[in-house]
C-alpha cells in the first residue's frame, strides 16, 4: 500500500456555473459536477425572479451536470432574469452552498462595436501566454458561443478564424471577458480579482509581438471589433513591453493608437478581466 494511501472525501459543494436561454421559454442551468438528478428533478428547488413559474424539469444524462427547466410563460428580449436553486447536493450528498443564482436572458446578435477589444497582451513573459479582453458596452446579453476571435495574414484576409466557447456563455451588458490559451499561465503572473471572467481557447490566434491585428467577429462572420496593434503604441520609457498589456482607455473611443496606452506599474502591467488601469 502507498504511503500517502487514505480516502479522499468530497467535501466540495457544488456549484451553479451558469444559466442560458435555449429558446424562450427554456433555461439550461450548468453545474460545475454532477448532481443528485432525483433532487435535481424537483420543481420547487428552482426559482425564477419577476414573477415567472418553473413548469418542467429535466435532468441532462449521462453527465448530470446540467439541467434544463421549462417555464410557464416565454422570457421577454432585452429582459435579464435570475434563477436561484436550493436542496440541491452533489453525489456525495454536500448540498449546494452560496453560488446558487445565475443570470440568463435572451442573447442578441453582436453588431458594430457592441462588444470592443479592451486589452491585449501580445508579447508576454517567460512562461506566460497571450490573452485579448473583450468588453461588452452594448446594452445586449450576447452569446460568446457565437464570437469568434481572428486576425489578418500577410493578404490582409481576416483569417485563423476561432470560436470564443463551443458552449453557450453569456456575457451581460458591462462586462469583461478574458480570452487565453493558458488561464493559469495569465493567473500566476498577474493580479487577478475576478477569475469566473476568464475563457480556456484551445488556441488564439497568431498575434506578433512586433505588432499585428486582433479581430473579432459575430455568427455572421461581421467584424464587430478590430485593432491593429504595434509595439510601438506603448509608454516610450518602457525599455521591455513584455509582459506589458495594452489596455483601452475609452471604451467609447476608437479602436486606434490614441485609445490604447500601456498598463500600469501599479496593477502588474495587465488588468486582465476587470477595468483597466488606464481607464477614463
Amino acid at each position: 500500500r502507498n504511503s500517502v494511501d487514505g480516502e479522499n472525501k468530497d467535501e466540495t459543494l457544488p456549484k451553479l456555473l451558469r444559466a442560458f436561454a435555449i429558446d424562450p421559454n427554456k433555461i439550461a442551468l450548468v453545474f460545475d459536477e454532477p448532481v443528485d438528478s432525483l433532487r435535481a428533478a424537483i420543481i420547487n428547488n428552482y426559482s425564477i425572479d419577476k414573477g415567472y413559474v418553473v413548469k418542467s424539469v429535466f435532468v441532462d444524462f449521462p453527465f448530470f451536470n446540467e439541467v434544463q427547466i421549462t417555464l410557464s410563460k416565454p422570457i421577454v428580449p432585452g429582459e435579464i432574469y435570475t434563477v436561484t436553486v436550493k436542496n440541491i447536493p452533489d453525489c456525495a450528498g454536500n448540498n449546494i452552498g452560496n453560488k446558487n443564482t445565475a443570470r440568463f436572458g435572451l442573447a442578441g446578435d453582436a453588431d458594430s462595436l457592441d462588444l470592443v477589444i479592451n486589452e491585449i497582451l501580445f508579447h508576454p513573459l517567460p512562461m506566460g501566454a497571450d490573452y485579448v479582453e473583450l468588453y461588452n458596452r452594448s446594452t445586449k446579453i450576447i452569446d460568446l458561443k457565437k464570437i469568434f476571435l481572428a486576425n489578418l495574414n500577410t493578404s490582409n484576409i481576416v483569417s485563423s478564424i476561432l470560436q470564443v466557447s463551443p458552449e453557450s456563455i453569456l456575457l451581460f451588458p458591462g462586462e469583461y471577458i478574458l480570452l487565453t490559451a493558458d488561464v493559469d499561465a495569465v493567473k500566476a503572473q498577474y493580479i487577478t480579482t475576478n477569475p469566473e471572467t476568464f475563457i480556456k481557447m484551445n488556441g488564439l490566434p497568431s498575434y506578433p509581438n512586433a505588432g499585428g491585428k486582433v479581430v473579432v467577429l459575430n455568427g455572421q462572420g461581421m467584424i464587430v471589433d478590430e485593432v491593429n496593434y504595434s509595439e510601438k503604441w506603448h509608454f516610450p520609457l518602457i525599455k521591455n513591453p513584455a509582459g506589458v498589456s495594452l489596455e483601452r482607455i475609452d471604451y467609447d473611443g476608437p479602436s486606434s493608437k490614441n485609445n490604447f496606452h500601456s498598463a500600469a506599474t501599479s496593477v502588474g502591467y495587465g488588468t486582465p478581466g476587470y477595468k483597466n488601469s488606464q481607464y477614463l
